[in-house]
């Protein structure tokens, strides 16, 4: 029994939330672009940026990317790209969460700390495709929606340590942010980009309905996507920071026994979770518990111990396993609330023994 048992906790454990595992990238056919879809993910191998690090005075740059939003009503962050170091705290960020576009350095998702952000909320824009331009300078940041100014905030974003950072299109580097949407063209410049640019390169998106025409302007990356087929999205701006686009989803950073909710905010997913946890794990405790009575000896006196224990070696081997498993997180807590659930399963098997003790005393 308690064999069946363990086999079944590790089989719910291991599987993937998803048996499909296939990258959810696909080449669009009728135009120039790439589809992002499932946990679909792209990435460069680590490359250095022609402009400031994070500690320079003078980090001017610019973004430019085509792209038809996600649905608003997504759970969640979804990652656009990221220009990740290895840190969260230093990466250069796009994402969208329902109806806003958020562009940020850091991983201050919740804007609990404060991390100074740009936003703009594209709800009057449904199933669109829009050109989004963001510009930062020394003092202020600036969008650009189809060539229009939406807004200025008085701050600067910044690179991260560019000798040690890829660029991420469509997911978070720990791929639990996937992004289900349509990307036409990408580019990065080391200049702002005044009004005057951005309204013209509108223009010039709308003639040419593709991103060749960036070229012109001197990017040091630029991804037109007009290969329709293969692994590779190549850089038009001369450089060799092409993006790869594996055959299977890849996890590009592995975490081990990391929560989101490592500061316990109640919530029903929370809840739910917890409940699962531990109600997956007292029958092992109990069964274990039973087992070790069984034996005698030290496993009869300890057996609350040994089978809580053996239920958190368990718990612990499974969560290691997650963290090489896409679509699946090796979370603290899910070990945390396992190791209740054997506690819970062996106590209560030691009270049953107890109570039927008594009942045959007297």
């Amino acid at each position: 029994m308690s064999g069946a048992i363990l086999f079944g906790i590790l089989i719910f454990g291991l599987i993937p939330k998803s048996l499909n595992l296939l990258n959810g990238v696909n080449w669009i056919s009728n135009q120039a672009g790439i589809r992002f879809s499932n946990y679909g993910i792209a990435y460069t191998n680590p490359f250095s940026y022609p402009v400031g690090d994070n500690t320079s005075k003078t980090n001017c740059f610019s973004i430019e990317v085509a792209l038809k939003p996600a649905g608003y009503q997504t759970k969640g962050a979804t990652f656009i790209f990221s220009l990740h170091d290895g840190r969260d705290h230093n990466q250069l960020l796009m994402w969208q969460y329902h109806s806003w576009i958020i562009i940020m350095n850091g991983d201050d998702y919740d804007h609990k700390r404060g991390t100074e952000r740009i936003a703009v909320d594209i709800s009057s824009m449904p199933s669109k495709i829009l050109l989004i331009t963001v510009t930062t300078g020394e003092k202020s940041t600036e969008i650009y929606l189809d060539g229009q100014f939406v807004i200025r905030k008085y701050f600067s974003l910044k690179i991260p340590n560019g000798s040690k950072s890829s660029l991420v299109l469509g997911n978070s580097v720990y791929g639990r942010s996937p992004w289900h949407v349509d990307i036409y063209g990408l580019a990065f410049f080391g200049y702002t980009l005044t009004a005057q640019d951005a309204a013209l390169h509108f223009d010039r998106w709308v003639q040419n309905n593709n991103f060749s025409f960036v070229k012109k302007e001197e990017p040091f990356i630029l991804y037109v996507f007009d290969e329709n087929v293969g692994e590779r999205v190549f850089d038009h701006a001369g450089g060799n920071n092409n993006l790869i686009i594996p055959s299977r989803m890849q996890i590009l950073k592995k975490t081990f026994l990391f929560s989101e909710n490592t500061i316990l905010r109640f919530n029903r997913s929370l809840f739910i979770d917890s409940i699962i946890n531990i109600l997956g794990f007292i029958p092992l405790g109990f069964i274990l518990s039973a087992t070790f009575v069984k034996i005698g000896g030290t496993f009869d006196k300890h057996n609350i111990l040994i089978s809580v224990l053996f239920c958190f070696a368990v718990s612990l081997s499974i969560e290691i396993f997650q963290a090489w498993i896409p679509t699946r997180n090796s979370d603290i807590l899910d070990l945390i609330f396992n190791t209740i659930g054997a506690l819970v399963g062996a106590t209560m098997y030691r009270f049953l023994i107890s109570l039927i003790n008594r009942k045959r005393a007297l």
